[in-house]
């Protein structure tokens, strides 16, 4: 893996190294790796309560697509973490809360 995982053992001390990544406002493959690494760490140490699991699944999933969450998006949906859910979905796919398709997902997903 990465020199900072490495030093850092996938800590949470390794999240706070990556967050101080200068994300660039167009997001790339290099700043997909950074988030995964993220969101990984994060969800191995079941820190689904950080802030920091919804924006790193935004950014990895913003550039890599929605289906590229489905293993996150299960762990979350075991640990009830609806809300965190519907923000990553509406975000990724640029959708707002209120489309009547968004609504009618959430409900099949019971994210309400």
């Amino acid at each position: 893996s990465s020199g900072i995982n490495a030093e850092y053992g996938g800590t949470m001390e390794a999240v706070d190294v990556y967050s101080r990544f200068p994300f660039s406002e167009e997001l790339s493959f290099d700043d997909a790796y950074i988030f995964g690494e993220m969101v990984q760490i994060l969800m191995k140490l079941k820190e689904f309560d950080d802030p920091r699991v919804e924006s790193s699944l935004i950014g990895y999933g913003t550039v890599m697509g929605w289906n590229s969450l489905e293993s996150y998006v299960k762990v979350l949906e075991d640990a009830f973490k609806t809300a965190v859910l519907r923000n990553v979905y509406c975000a990724v796919n640029k959708k707002s809360p209120e489309d009547s398709d968004v609504q009618q997902y959430f409900k099949i997903k019971l994210w309400h």
